[in-house]
C-alpha cells in the first residue's frame, strides 16, 4: 500500500507539472499569433471551479438576436452570458446571439442554431461593462478539473476556418508553431531543470574507482581490463564514482569505449566495446567496480558553467534513450515499454530511492519522451496535425477536408488506447510477479 502511495502521490502531479508547461506552449503562442484561447484547464473535466478573466470588446447592432433577455438592457455586470459572435471589415467582433448563462433543465431542447450561425465565434464568460453599442466580456476561462491528469487548452475554432480568430484560419505556418510549442515547452524544461541541479551543491561521494572482478569472455575480459585496475578516466571523461562509470557505458555502448586505467602505478590505455544486455536492459562491460578511498565532497557549478552543462547532459539523456532502443533492437529483442501503471512504478521507486533528486530526474526523463513523441506523425497528438499541416503545404495550401482528417485521428486514438492497455496488461503481470521495472 505504501508503495503505491508513493507511486500515485508522486507520479500524478509530475504528469500536471509537465503536461502543463506543454499546453503553456499552445497557450502562449496561440494568443501571439492571434488564436482566441477559450480556455486553460488544469486536470481534465468535469470542472471543479474556474475563473474568468480578460476584457474582449463584443459590438451588439440590429441583428444581435437575444436568448433570454429582452435585450441589452438587461445586461448586467458580473452576469454570465454565453455569446456568439462575427467579425467585422474592422476585426471588431459584433455579436449575433447573446444567450443568458443558466444551468438548462433536464429534458430541455437545446436552442437549435439558425443558418451561418455555425461558423460564429462561440465565447462565453462574465460582463464587465456595458455601453449603449456593446459591452466587454472576460470570456477567458482558467479553470481546474476533477481528473488530476494533465491540463488542455481549449482554441477557438480549431477545424472550421469560418470561424473567427481561429486556429482553422490561420495559415499553415502559424498553426504549426502553435502545434509544435507544447513538445518545444517539454524540450527545454530538462535545461531549466538541470541548470538548477547543477548549481545546488549537493553531497557526492566519490573516490577512485577499482575493478573487483572481471567475467570471463567478457567485453572487458577481450579488452585485457583486469582485477585492480583503478578507472581514471573513459571516453575521456573523469571517474571517481561507479554512476559515472555506468553511464558512459551506456552512451558509447557498440561502440569502442576508451579506458585509461591505472595498473601498478602506471597508465595503461585500453579500448572496451560494451555489449547490450537483454535481461538488465542496459549496455555491460562484465566488470564489478568498487569505490576505494573515498570521501564525501559538496559538488556545484556557477551558472555560467551549469547553463552550457544543461545542454550537454540534456542530450546525453536523449542520446541514452536511443541507446536503450538500439541496443535492444539490435540483439533481436523489443524493448519493454510501460503503461500508465508502469510509469508509475518506476516513479514511485526512483522518488523512494532517490528523494526529491530521483523525483526530479524521472521528470527529466518524462519531459523528454513527451517531447518525442509528440512531434512524432501519430494521429491525434501533435505530432499527427502537423503531419496534416505540413502536407496542407506541400499541397500549395489545398487542406485535407476535416472530417477526414477527424477520422484519421479517431482511427488513431483508437489504435493508442489499445496499444497502452496491452502494455498496461504487462505493467499489472509484472507488479503480480513482484518485479520490478528497474531490475
Amino acid at each position: 500500500m505504501e508503495t503505491a502511495l508513493i507511486a500515485i502521490g508522486s507520479l500524478v502531479p509530475l504528469l500536471v507539472i509537465l503536461v502543463v508547461i506543454h499546453e503553456l506552449g499552445h497557450f502562449a503562442t496561440a494568443r501571439a499569433m492571434g488564436v482566441k484561447v477559450l480556455e486553460f484547464g488544469v486536470g481534465f473535466p468535469p470542472r471543479a471551479f474556474g475563473v474568468y478573466t480578460g476584457n474582449t470588446p463584443v459590438r451588439i447592432d440590429g441583428a444581435t438576436r437575444f436568448v433570454g433577455l429582452s435585450g441589452v438592457g438587461e445586461l448586467n455586470c458580473g452576469q454570465k452570458v454565453m455569446v456568439s459572435s462575427t467579425e467585422d471589415s474592422d476585426g471588431n467582433l459584433v455579436a449575433r446571439v447573446i444567450e443568458l448563462g443558466r444551468k438548462k433543465v433536464k429534458g430541455e431542447p437545446e436552442e437549435e442554431a439558425r443558418p451561418g450561425e455555425k461558423d460564429l465565434l462561440k465565447h462565453e464568460g462574465k460582463v464587465r461593462n456595458v455601453s449603449n453599442d456593446g459591452f466587454t466580456l472576460a470570456d477567458m476561462l482558467y479553470s481546474v478539473n476533477w481528473a488530476p491528469i494533465g491540463g488542455f487548452v481549449r482554441l477557438a475554432g480549431e477545424a472550421n476556418p469560418s470561424v473567427p480568430r481561429s486556429l482553422a484560419s490561420k495559415g499553415p505556418g502559424t498553426r504549426f508553431l502553435v502545434l509544435i510549442a507544447g513538445p518545444f515547452m517539454n524540450a527545454i524544461l530538462p535545461l531549466f531543470i538541470f541548470t538548477a541541479l547543477l548549481m545546488i551543491p549537493q553531497d557526492v561521494l566519490v573516490g577512485r574507482l577499482q575493478i573487483a572482478e572481471v567475467g570471463e569472455g567478457t567485453a572487458a575480459a577481450e579488452a585485457q581490463v583486469m582485477p585492480g585496475d583503478i578507472v581514471l578516466r573513459a571516453n575521456g571523461t573523469k571517474i571517481e564514482n561507479r554512476l559515472e562509470f555506468t553511464r558512459q557505458i551506456n552512451l558509447n555502448g557498440g561502440s569502442n569505449m576508451e579506458m585509461l586505467v591505472e595498473r601498478e602505478g602506471q597508465q595503461v590505455q585500453l579500448y572496451v566495446r560494451p555489449r547490450f544486455d537483454t535481461d538488465a536492459a542496459r549496455w555491460l562491460v562484465g566488470v564489478i567496480p568498487q569505490l576505494v578511498d573515498t570521501r564525501m565532497e559538496s559538488q556545484s557549478q556557477p551558472i555560467y558553467k551549469a547553463i552550457p552543462n544543461s545542454f550537454v547532459n540534456t542530450w546525453e539523456m536523449l542520446v541514452l534513450v536511443k541507446q536503450a532502443l538500439g541496443g535492444a533492437f539490435g540483439e533481436g529483442s523489443s524493448p519493454e515499454f510501460s503503461g500508465p501503471i508502469g510509469i508509475a512504478q518506476v516513479t514511485g521507486e526512483i522518488t523512494r530511492d532517490g528523494g526529491f533528486y530521483g523525483w526530479l530526474g524521472v521528470g527529466i526523463l518524462l519531459s523528454i519522451n513527451l517531447a518525442i513523441l509528440n512531434v512524432l506523425p501519430i494521429p491525434m497528438l501533435d505530432g499527427g496535425r502537423m503531419f496534416f499541416v505540413a502536407l496542407e503545404w506541400v499541397r500549395r495550401g489545398k487542406k485535407i477536408p476535416a472530417e477526414k482528417e477527424g477520422m484519421v485521428h479517431l482511427i488513431g486514438f483508437a489504435l493508442l488506447i489499445g496499444g497502452i492497455v496491452l502494455v498496461s496488461v504487462n505493467d499489472i503481470g509484472r507488479l503480480i510477479d513482484g518485479r520490478s521495472f528497474l531490475g
